[in-house]
């Protein structure tokens, strides 16, 4: 015979927490990592009204580097003095932004998880990441090379890392966990190889007069 527990009123979860601590393979902490704690049990769905921003500043997309939730909406203004022509061939979002200048078209909405990297036909050394999670809970990590994540709900998860300039793939780079309720955890990660250097950027908003 088949029943279901309620719980009974008046008891409420709470909440996890999540310290993240993410190092390269000489020690140092490894700053702006893209972090994901992602449910094993279906994440919550997310919030209606999703909005974040994707500027192009000195030929760059500012910040390189978006993490969203699905179902986001991003604005790509431009604030450069030249026009850029924002594109990206990527599996989890295929789009194009026709030449333009300022504010001149509507949001593009990230409707399935996984990474987009964008890139501007006019200007090749112009390259930018959007990470696309189902999860509610994600983040960058600070100059320490920390990330902290509040509110998560109790369960399984795994928790991935990633960076724009890794040179490695591989299991080093994802952990699994159970939060219990009210619990602290942590996970730190330790790089295996040192990072790849920049992508050579003049980071200069030149006007078409100068080309």
């Amino acid at each position: 015979m088949a029943c279901t527990v309620l719980a009974a009123p008046g008891i409420a979860v709470a909440a996890a927490a999540l310290s993240v601590t993410v190092l390269g393979a000489d020690g140092r902490p490894v700053e702006g990592a893209v972090v994901l704690a992602e449910p094993v049990a279906p994440a919550p769905r997310p919030a209606a009204g999703l909005r974040a921003t994707m500027d192009q500043r000195n030929l760059m997309f500012v910040p390189d580097v978006l993490v969203v939730q699905t179902g986001t909406a991003v604005d790509f203004p431009n604030s450069d003095q030249v026009r850029h022509q924002v594109y990206s061939f990527s599996s989890a979002k295929t789009f194009q932004l026709a030449l333009y200048a300022g504010r001149a078209h509507a949001p593009v909405v990230f409707d399935h998880p996984g990474l987009v990297t964008l890139g501007c036909n006019i200007h090749d050394g112009m390259v930018g990441y959007i990470w696309v999670t189902d999860s509610p809970w994600f983040g960058r990590t600070s100059a320490s090379g920390t990330l902290q994540l509040r509110g998560l709900a109790p369960g399984e998860y795994q928790v991935r890392i990633w960076h724009s300039r890794l040179a490695e793939s591989g299991p080093q780079l994802r952990q699994q966990l159970s939060l219990a309720d009210g619990a602290t955890a942590s996970a730190g990660f330790r790089l295996r190889q040192l990072l790849k250097p920049p992508l050579m950027n003049h980071g200069a908003d030149k006007k078409w007069a100068d080309y």
